[in-house]
């Protein structure tokens, strides 16, 4: 699976490479297509590896059942119970939203590219190269119509219908075409024209920038292309140190164990459920203006029962499949004020080692859940083994949830291949549908999963 992802980004990343390195170009784009036939090929194997992919009794490294941690079940005796190693094991599920904003992210960079390269690629630029292009400065004959637009920021531009003789081998001939200014022009105003030399015929394109008509005979991308993608990239760079930092480890529980403000409970995962989750209170209603329903595994301890709140991409089922009757220990910290119904971070270490994070209802804790305080000194050994490794299977794919989604996923990547092929070449309206489409293509198949896979939670919760 790991090879055809790569596979699917090389061609993302080849496909980008070649709009930098050649921007302007008739359509079709064979050498766009065939980047996109890479990058399908890899995404098509991703899906085919993942859907045949048995859903249940599969842990993380491919091997029939739960498994077992890095190093086995705990030592007794040991002095530190969070061992250099295990600061550095990462819980992956919570990383994986701003993982997936982070490929949307990267993904619309060569999206942006594209749109720049379709728009200024026209078959009238075609003409003009294959005539000869000129590039030289013109004046204005005569002003057809004016028309004023005001842009976001605050300025304003002007898109002008006006009448340049264009030279050609025969003498010169007149030709109307439109220019986008800062100011109104008038008759008699120079303005820069690229034409071609052996045929007026083919009209003429007109900008008051030299540097925009000279981009377009040289097929790069232009200076402000290069600048807003150095930009782009640059905050996309920001925030994959965001989305990657180290925030879902075990550390963020250390503290609150080894000063004794965490609770421990001895517990036994007997299936599967779902569960609202209030991470934190609000203002006004409090909890209830952030709740949301997340998977969870049904929890049993002795004096009672309990809940641990996963991440939603994660399926409980499977999961707590693999994982019955796995004995181990549940740690949380309660708020000093907290109320019920309050959701607090918890980690649950299994006794072979290994760990799950999530959280857990806190509040005042009634008699029945009452864990003994984690206070005894670091340097004496805890009752549960040191978290060797995050717990699997890692089960993401459910065919039922997201074959919505991916085909919403289809009709953006299909709409960029129709770009690629042509389709709005010289068509301003076939162009605009097919950049929307790929657009919110995307967009529109995260809302389809999350929708279906809420109403799966909701599922689960009835049960």
């Amino acid at each position: 699976m790991a090879s055809a992802s790569a596979v699917a980004w090389a061609g993302a990343a080849a496909f980008l490479a070649v709009l930098l390195a050649g921007k302007v170009a008739p359509y079709p784009r064979w050498d766009l297509l065939a980047c996109l036939a890479v990058s399908g090929g890899g995404m098509a194997m991703w899906w085919w590896t993942t859907a045949r992919r048995p859903a249940t009794g599969r842990g993380p490294d491919g091997a029939r059942g739960p498994g077992r941690g890095a190093h086995g079940p705990g030592r007794g005796g040991r002095t530190a119970w969070w061992p250099r190693q295990a600061r550095r094991t990462a819980w992956w599920p919570a990383r994986r939203s701003g993982l997936v904003g982070l490929a949307l992210w990267a993904l619309f960079l060569p999206l942006v590219m594209l749109g720049f390269s379709a728009v200024d690629s026209t078959p009238q630029l075609a003409e003009i190269t294959h005539g000869g292009p000129v590039l030289s400065r013109l004046t204005v004959e005569a002003v057809r119509s004016t028309s004023r637009s005001q842009e976001n920021h605050g300025g304003v531009h002007y898109t002008s219908s006006v009448s340049v003789a264009v030279p050609d081998g025969r003498g010169t001939r007149l030709t109307t075409e439109e220019v986008t200014t800062s100011d109104p022009p008038k008759q008699g105003d120079g303005v820069w024209a690229l034409y071609a030399s052996r045929d007026a015929a083919a009209g003429a394109l007109l900008s008051p920038s030299r540097d925009e008509l000279r981009a377009l005979l040289g097929g790069t991308a232009s200076g402000h292309e290069m600048l807003l993608l150095a930009l782009s990239g640059c905050a996309c760079a920001g925030y994959a140190v965001l989305a990657l930092r180290e925030g879902t480890s075990p550390r963020r529980i250390d503290a609150d164990l080894i000063a004794g403000r965490s609770h421990m409970l001895r517990v036994r995962i007997t299936g599967a459920g779902a569960g609202l989750h209030f991470p934190r209170p609000g203002r006004g209603d409090g909890p209830k203006r952030h709740r949301r329903l997340h998977p969870a595994l049904r929890l049993t301890a002795a004096n009672g029962d309990r809940e641990l709140y996963l991440d939603r991409c994660l399926d409980p089922v499977p999961l707590a499949e693999a994982l019955e009757s796995q004995p181990g220990w549940l740690y949380w910290t309660p708020r000093p004020d907290g109320r019920p119904g309050w959701s607090e971070p918890a980690l649950l270490v299994l006794d072979d080692g290994r760990f799950l994070m999530g959280a857990t209802p806190d509040g005042p804790i009634p008699d029945r859940y009452a864990g003994a305080p984690a206070g005894e000194p670091v340097t004496q050994p805890l009752p549960s083994p040191e978290p060797a490794r995050a717990v699997g299977p890692y089960v993401l794919w459910q065919p039922h949830l997201h074959t919505p989604g991916v085909v919403a996923f289809g009709v953006g990547f299909l709409s960029v291949c129709l770009i690629a092929a042509g389709v709005g070449y010289g068509n301003g309206a076939a162009l605009g549908i097919c950049l929307a489409a790929a657009v919110l293509g995307p967009a529109v198949g995260l809302l389809l999963i999350a929708r279906r896979r809420s109403a799966y939670l909701r599922g689960l919760r009835r049960a």
